[in-house]
């Protein structure tokens, strides 16, 4: 007898010992031999062999108009048409983000402007600043010219 076969064999014992009927009941928890574990675990269905309850079963498909295996998607036209963009209250002011000395700038009032387009060039520590709007819009009124120190969270321009 070879040793793989005694490990075959204490297996089997103890498989049948642990799985033995208790109090009239066999206990599906019970230890089981390395035999019986080994491929009992898939990807597809875990824990199949043990616990069956817990294998998810695939869902059933709706029969799509003409009997055809199509599955029926409703979808709502709240979500088949374009959001128009939110605009808040603070969006059609703009305020300067630091304190500083107004370079340019780039838009005349009644001028369409986008969104993140330059408006302003503010100089500040030696560095230049790009102000541009949060949304789109026409410039309603500019409250800064060229050569202006401004302070932080001063109006710079309004949007229509």
């Amino acid at each position: 007898m070879l040793p793989e076969d005694d490990l075959k064999n204490d297996d089997a014992e103890i498989g049948l010992a642990a799985g033995a009927a208790v109090g009239g009941h066999s206990n599906p928890w019970a230890r089981q031999g390395r035999a019986a574990i080994q491929g009992s675990h898939t990807l597809t269905e875990p824990l199949a062999r043990w616990a069956p309850e817990l294998v998810e079963r695939e869902p059933e498909l709706a029969l799509g108009e003409g009997g055809d295996n199509e599955s029926i998607i409703v979808i709502p036209e709240a979500v088949l048409h374009a959001r128009q963009p939110q605009r808040l209250p603070e969006d059609v002011v703009r305020r300067s983000p630091i304190a500083g000395l107004v370079i340019a700038v780039m838009a005349a009032p009644g001028e369409k402007v986008a969104r993140h387009q330059t408006v302003l060039v503010i100089e500040a520590m030696k560095m230049l600043n790009h102000v541009s709007p949060a949304v789109d819009g026409v410039v309603k009124a500019m409250h800064v010219a060229p050569g202006d120190a401004v302070k932080a969270g001063q109006i710079l321009f309004e949007l229509a």
